[in-house]
């Protein structure tokens, strides 16, 4: 952890206030208004400002606006399918969906952090909040604001940065993807997929028939530590992944403990994405001890559940995740191996 810290540098600090900036102007404009029953949708479009880690400023533009688009269309199908009253299957095939979309986009984009684990959390999470078919514009609209403010914010900075002589991106996604999708090793990436999709269903269905609450956790969980799948450090990059998720929810327990009110929940949410995006591109481990509590606390923002028995339900769903993770991690290595 010292030499964590020692590693922030002045732009790290500088995209963190930008981040801040992208998740907190939009909440506090909402709750402001007195609409905070629309608050988790800009920040789940917001989530867009967390990627791109390591690219220039003009190309980071890119991914965001990629990401966005990916997150605000996982909000809608998600909303629609709330709205519709449609059974527990039909969401099913839509997470497997979600995951297989996901992993793809972020492996032909090559973009940080790698994995599916916001667009399942947005997905669940978002389909398990009672929607109207009138109230799908407004979500969806508000959705979208998010991520169009993040990557307005994003793209400022790059406008600056861009003067100081950096080159410009002519890149553009239709390009990357192209790029990126025929660069994939089609085996490799069939395992990755089907590890995704068998562990993420396999969390959620377990979570389920268990009946432990509202069970999107043990899902995020898995896809949290999916990307430890290829490391060529496996095991020490499983242990990290995991430690981070259970101390992350850990975290989450301590803070959400005090019950703090929607101006609080909304600055533990900002400190969390700011925090977050200092450590991301380091240490995805460490990252996960603020994705934890910024993503409990997205949860619940516009609910409003009581927090001791939700905390409770995330505690069982990560040490149930973590599991279905694990042995799902062991099998996808010998496999690949064998391939």
């Amino acid at each position: 952890m010292r030499r964590f810290l020692g590693q922030i540098r002045r732009d790290d600090l500088e995209d963190a206030l930008r981040v801040a900036l992208s998740v907190g102007l939009p909440l506090l404009a909402l709750y402001a208004a007195g609409r905070l029953d629309l608050a988790v949708y800009a920040a789940f479009g917001g989530l867009a400002m967390l990627y791109g880690h390591g690219e220039s400023a003009r190309q980071r533009v890119t991914t965001q606006f990629v990401a966005g688009a990916g997150l605000v269309a996982t909000i809608a199908v998600a909303m629609t399918y709330s709205a519709a009253h449609a059974p527990l299957e039909v969401l099913g095939v839509l997470l497997a969906v979600t995951v297989i979309a996901a992993v793809t986009l972020g492996a032909a984009m090559r973009w940080v952090p790698r994995g599916e684990m916001f667009f399942v959390l947005v997905l669940l999470i978002i389909a398990g909040i009672p929607a109207t078919w009138e109230r799908l514009p407004i979500g969806i609209a508000t959705g979208a604001g998010g991520a169009a403010f993040s990557v307005l914010l994003t793209w400022v900075s790059s406008r600056r940065k861009g003067k100081s002589g950096e080159e410009p991106n002519r890149d553009g996604w239709r390009h990357r993807l192209a790029m990126g999708y025929a660069a994939l090793d089609r085996g490799q990436h069939l395992v990755l997929l089907a590890a995704a999709v068998l562990g993420v269903l396999t969390a959620w269905g377990l979570a389920l028939a268990f009946g432990i609450g509202h069970p999107f956790w043990a899902a995020v969980t898995v896809a949290a530590l999916m990307p430890a799948l290829l490391a060529t450090d496996v095991r020490r990059r499983t242990l990290h992944l995991m430690l981070g998720t259970l101390g992350g929810v850990g975290i989450a327990t301590f803070l959400f403990s005090f019950e703090p009110s929607h101006l609080g929940l909304i600055a533990i949410i900002i400190v969390c994405q700011a925090a977050a995006e200092i450590a991301v591109a380091r240490n995805f481990g460490v990252a996960l001890l603020f994705f934890s509590p910024l993503a409990i606390g997205m949860s619940n923002l516009s609910v409003g559940a009581p927090w001791p028995p939700l905390l409770l339900d995330r505690l069982v769903e990560a040490a149930l995740g973590t599991a279905v993770a694990f042995l799902t991690i062991l099998v996808g290595r010998r496999i690949l191996k064998v391939t």
